[in-house]
């Protein structure tokens, strides 16, 4: 059936993007859009997946940004390692905010709003709003702490406790560089919560959950402790055992803007260090 198809073609996808897909008239068989999912196919049959909407122009790619999950009030994605997120609008090199608002401009209704980010060499998921009410929406949510963010880490060592809290102020230099700081009034509250999940490639795996997102926070925490993140240039020991940063946002959930049902996303973990 078509859905197997489009299952085995989009394996990141959850089944309302599949079949927004399919009401969009993105998905035809043998040159007809078809818009039921139980359609049956053969291996004659021809399948394709436009990258537009029925009737609109066409999409840019969100390549090298994974589609995750998708609709009228948000976008999903997962991001690979060395790709910024954001930054000044003079920036020369692809970030995802760019891309992702390619990808919408031929979406008339579309306000596309950076919610949260992701360090340049991490990787993971990314949640974009696609209207003004979703951005405020997710903003606050991100802000009151309802949003719920999981990432797992290879570390150097191994922490003594199998799981446990970091809690700290930590503050910026001006150079970039974040720092845990004793002083309460310079430095931003900052919460870490951690579990060792796992051995890989002879590190250890730590399943770690964000009750607070500051700048930099899991890999000065972690490093803090004597636990720095395995490939990490900047808080991790010199040179750095692999050529990306081993921090990747596994897990996702928050409120849906307009109806307000818990959403829940998740990708691959990691796995070895290649």
């Amino acid at each position: 059936m078509l859905i197997d198809w489009l299952v085995a073609k989009f394996p990141k996808s959850s089944k309302s993007t599949l079949k927004k897909m399919l009401e969009d008239g993105r998905v035809t068989v043998n040159g007809r859009a078809v818009k039921v999912m139980k359609t049956p196919i053969g291996e004659k049959d021809v399948v394709e997946v436009l990258n537009r909407a029925a009737g609109g122009p066409p999409r840019s790619s969100l390549d090298p940004l994974t589609l995750v999950y998708e609709d009228a009030d948000l976008l999903v994605v997962d991001k690979p390692p060395g790709l910024l997120t954001s930054t000044v609008p003079s920036e020369k090199r692809p970030t995802a905010i760019a891309i992702v608002t390619r990808y919408l401009a031929g979406d008339r209704k579309a306000r596309p709003g950076l919610v949260h980010r992701l360090d340049r060499d991490a990787s993971g998921l990314l949640v974009f709003a696609k209207t003004l009410a979703a951005f405020d929406s997710f903003k606050s949510q991100f802000f009151h702490h309802k949003a719920g963010r999981v990432y797992e880490a290879l570390v150097h060592g191994k922490p003594r406790e199998t799981k446990g809290t970091m809690d700290s102020f930590l503050i910026e230099s001006k150079e970039g560089k974040v720092f845990v700081t004793k002083d309460k009034n310079k430095g931003q509250h900052a919460i870490t919560h951690y579990e060792v999940i796992g051995e890989v490639d002879g590190f250890t795996k730590v399943r770690v959950q964000l009750q607070t997102g500051r700048k930099h926070q899991i890999r000065v925490h972690l490093a803090s402790r004597g636990y720095p993140i395995v490939g990490d240039p900047v808080y991790g020991p010199q040179p750095p055992k692999s050529d990306a940063l081993k921090l990747r946002g596994v897990e996702l959930s928050l409120d849906h803007p307009r109806t307000g049902k818990r959403l829940e996303f998740k990708v691959e973990g990691l796995k070895s260090l290649t």
